[in-house]
């Protein structure tokens, strides 16, 4: 175990191997099993170096996954067709007749990994007792393979009936057992020695406190775990830490460090909560902060570290906006750049360069799909091609699969990807919108979660056949959750770096809607000086006459 662990770029850590035992001591006894606990504990992790460490040892293991929540039953079982008496295969059953033609040297796992409902796992009930077979709807009852073993990979088992559970094997990995050290370790090996170090000390005297108290007094607009929190600061470090041409000095690493723990412990609060986030830090004190003017009610979210390892306000990068005199833009497609756009620009470019997804959630108006699609023009269109979907309450799993499949093109096998060997980066616009059905699952965000976690999905045309995607990445846009809107599933959300937009502030407001107003209103159009006055005092006017009522 120890030897895969160093192999799979993981730390060695007690609790978390104690678990990874207990796995192997309970799949001696039972056929069927379930690993059991909430997203970032290494569920998967964990079955990988099991069976890794099980093929050192002289018992090569294979594993076959699949979602079954990502298609409907009779895709997974298979269908009769009543008229013809016809009897197509589904994805499991075809999984299970291929773990019958194994050698008898080799061991399968068949990975069920998804949520449970009632439906699925109880067809599965005469797999998990004594009889150990499976039978279909056109009346095949198929033997398990003597060296085949079910596993589930659950967040939990609300919906799972006694029966499904007297028949399994169970093992809790809960989150206490993975803090965010071991991860922040295992990233920090491979960076240099001396980084390395700087980092860890910085991390351990503030990170624990501040994630408590961001936890317990403030408010978070949505609710993340401790492992989705430090892998943001990790992600971001990497993004921001120059390469090894210009090693970074140690003030530049902790101011670094102070950006990163702004935009991971503070992206998902609303304005007043990071005010607060900022007095503990400032009390906290020991770390090198922005100089913040008081006066104009600066805080430190102002400021971002430039290449040469200095503070710099963000207003230095906002470029001014030019309204044409001679011409009415059309109101669309006005963006008035303001601290707002540039900050989210920049923090999602940081995290996109790295080829990782970016979820951006706020109210509306919050301008998340014009940042996006902002972001997105920039890119070479020859190189690299951008399709945007939206999601609604009526978009089932097959819907999205066939999108994705017309974007596409075969590459060679199953293999695909996008057309003339470009890259692709889809945006999912509204990705919380889809139905939650009575179990409390969202059967559609679970094949975007396949798609984002294995890079594909299995070929409904022909069963039993995967089909990878490659060079395509990921970025969504939603409302925040709560209030009858609905959240996204836990093991999607920690695939993406999470980050609020607010409001824009009482100044932003009016530069925006001065430089509207004053760009129309002007001599050239043949407006009269004391209205063209007028205009530059009514926006703070309306604004406060607003807010006021």
């Amino acid at each position: 175990i120890q030897h895969q662990t160093d192999e799979a770029g993981l730390v060695h850590h007690a609790p978390w191997v104690l678990k990874l035992i207990q796995l192997y001591e309970t799949q001696r006894v039972r056929h069927g099993y379930m690993t059991l606990g909430p997203s970032g504990t290494g569920k998967t992790n964990c079955i990988h170096v099991l069976m890794k460490a099980m093929t050192d040892c002289g018992a090569p293991h294979k594993e076959m996954r699949m979602n079954p929540k990502a298609i409907t039953a009779s895709q997974m079982f298979g269908t009769l067709d009543v008229a013809t008496n016809d009897w197509t295969d589904g994805i499991f059953s075809t999984l299970w007749r291929k773990s019958l033609k194994v050698k008898k040297t080799d061991n399968t796992w068949i990975v069920l990994d998804g949520p449970v409902d009632a439906i699925w796992i109880e067809n599965l009930n005469s797999v998990l007792d004594d009889s150990k077979t499976l039978t279909l709807a056109n009346g095949d009852r198929i033997r398990m393979a003597p060296n085949c073993k079910i596993v589930f990979e659950v967040h939990n088992i609300d919906n799972a009936s006694p029966a499904t559970v007297s028949r399994n094997g169970m093992v809790y990995m809960s989150s206490s057992a993975l803090d965010w050290k071991p991860i922040l370790q295992g990233w920090l090996n491979k960076r240099p020695q001396q980084q390395a170090d700087i980092l860890m000390t910085l991390f351990e005297s503030i990170f624990s406190e501040l994630y408590r108290y961001v936890n317990q007094s403030l408010l978070a607009k949505m609710k993340v775990l401790e492992c989705n929190y430090i892998k943001q600061a990790i992600d971001l470090l990497e993004g921001l830490i120059p390469g090894p041409e210009h090693p970074p000095s140690r003030e530049m690493l902790e101011r670094i460090f102070v950006f990163t723990l702004m935009w991971s412990l503070g992206s998902l609060l609303e304005l007043d909560d990071r005010e607060k986030l900022e007095e503990f830090i400032v009390e906290h004190g020991g770390l090198n902060l922005p100089p913040t003017d008081k006066s104009k009610q600066e805080t430190i979210f102002e400021y971002v570290v430039k290449d040469n390892g200095e503070w710099e306000h963000w207003s230095n990068r906002v470029e001014q906006y030019i309204y044409p005199k001679d011409s009415t833009p059309e109101y669309q497609s006005i963006l008035v750049p303001n601290v707002d756009n540039v900050r989210s620009d920049f923090l999602m470019d940081t995290i996109m360069k790295l080829g990782k997804p970016v979820l951006l959630i706020g109210e509306q108006g919050t301008a998340k799909t014009v940042i996006v699609k902002g972001y997105c023009s920039r890119y070479n269109p020859e190189q690299h091609n951008v399709k945007s979907m939206n999601f609604s309450s009526a978009t089932t799993p097959l819907m999205f699969q066939r999108t994705i499949e017309s974007y596409v093109d075969k590459r060679m096998g199953t293999t695909y990807g996008p057309p003339a060997g470009k890259k692709m980066t889809v945006f999912i616009d509204d990705v919380n919108m889809p139905l939650i059905n009575e179990w409390g699952d969202q059967i559609t965000n679970e094949i975007v979660r396949q798609l984002m976690e294995w890079s594909g999905f299995y070929n409904l045309e022909k069963p039993g056949e995967f089909t990878t995607i490659v060079d395509t990445q990921f970025v969504a846009a939603m409302i925040h959750p709560g209030g009858g809107r609905n959240d996204i599933p836990e093991r999607l959300k920690r695939r993406f770096s999470i980050f609020n937009l607010t409001l824009p502030s009482n100044a932003s407001m009016d530069k925006i809607f001065m430089t509207i107003g004053c760009g129309h209103y002007c001599p050239e159009r043949g407006f009269s000086g004391p209205v063209c006055d007028l205009v530059s005092k009514l926006v703070p006017v309306t604004r406060r006459l607003w807010q006021a009522t």
